[in-house]
């Protein structure tokens, strides 16, 4: 029987149950949670136990929690919330977003180093262990310092068999560029997930992701926009979606949103954009069942087949 790493500490994979694969339950730029939780909303521990407590109560077990410590990543407040709703909460390490300020130069080797001691010592002076591994590419695509985070990353992998999560930009194909890196580590694509796939409508790429033999990250659906951004529609994502399905790929795709419930982002936002939002998003962590899952059924998706995916899947996953 397959183990998983939690807040809480290891549990079998049978204890998963549906699980959101790339959530955040608290994101801000870093040291801003630890230090300056003044810019979460007032209620933030309360609301977040309250939005996870509505979670269970819908059938929903596990959140991966997708926030490394640039994101914000704040263990100590992931684990209350955990204990206090009874949702597994796996945690991250590795890395989102641009190189560290006021940093020397730094080798693949050295950050490997520190993202395994979060897997196997613990995060942030804690004993709270990471349960999967993160790492990044954007628009500005191979940068030396993404490139090098992707083989830090890869290294941890090959090493201890830990589990890989990734941020994407598929608009300009970035995944090809992170394999590659990750390939040249030695690791087994079977434990890494692409993520953020519905940004990109290009079924051929899709399916050249699909046959590396990775798993396929659905989430930002509902899509929230800022102005004068521009992205897929949820429409059309869900439309991929469905040809994803029809094309025979629903054995690999793992479900989720990529929202939070409390963010340093979006709580200090002016309130006509926190209506926006709040409109868009009206069922939160629940949009893939109250949402996309009946519009996946409308277009002929069996809906206990597309729950039932959020189980077996994610099981299988992380078992691989």
């Amino acid at each position: 029987m397959a183990k998983v790493m939690t807040v809480l500490g290891e549990i079998g994979t049978e204890q998963l149950g549906s699980t959101l694969m790339h959530e955040h339950i608290f994101a801000s730029s870093m040291g801003i949670a630890t230090h300056y939780p003044q810019f979460y909303r007032k209620d933030f521990m309360e609301y977040t136990i309250e939005g996870m407590k509505e979670l269970k109560a819908n059938g929903i077990s596990t959140i991966v929690e997708a926030t490394p410590v640039c994101l914000g990543r704040d263990v100590r407040n992931m684990k209350a919330a955990s204990e206090a709703s009874g949702v597994n909460v796996i945690c991250t390490t590795g890395w989102w977003g641009a190189e560290p300020p006021y940093l020397g130069p730094s080798t693949a080797e050295q950050w490997a180093q520190c993202f395994l001691d979060d897997m196997t010592i613990g995060c942030d002076g804690t004993d709270i262990k990471a349960g999967i591994l993160k790492a990044a590419m954007d628009v500005d695509g191979p940068t030396e310092w993404k490139v090098k985070i992707h083989h830090a990353v890869g290294m941890v992998s090959k090493q201890t068999g830990a589990h890989i999560m990734l941020h994407t930009y598929c608009p300009k194909e970035t995944p090809r560029h992170q394999l590659k890196a990750l390939q040249e580590e030695g690791v087994d694509m079977n434990k890494v997930v692409v993520d953020h796939i519905p940004e990109t409508t290009d079924m051929d790429f899709i399916k050249w992701i699909y046959d590396q033999g990775v798993w396929i990250g659905i989430d930002r659906i509902p899509i929230i926009l800022f102005p004068g951004e521009y992205a897929v529609t949820t429409e059309t994502r869900i439309k991929t979606i469905k040809n994803m399905i029809d094309a025979g790929m629903a054995d690999r795709l793992l479900f989720s949103h990529d929202v939070q419930f409390c963010s340093t982002l979006f709580d200090n936002q002016t309130q006509e954009m926190q209506d926006y939002i709040n409109a868009e998003y009206p069922d939160g962590m629940l949009s893939l069942k109250n949402r996309i899952f009946p519009a996946l059924a409308d277009m002929g998706c069996d809906p206990d087949a597309l729950w039932q995916m959020t189980i077996d899947n994610p099981k299988r996953f992380f078992e691989s």
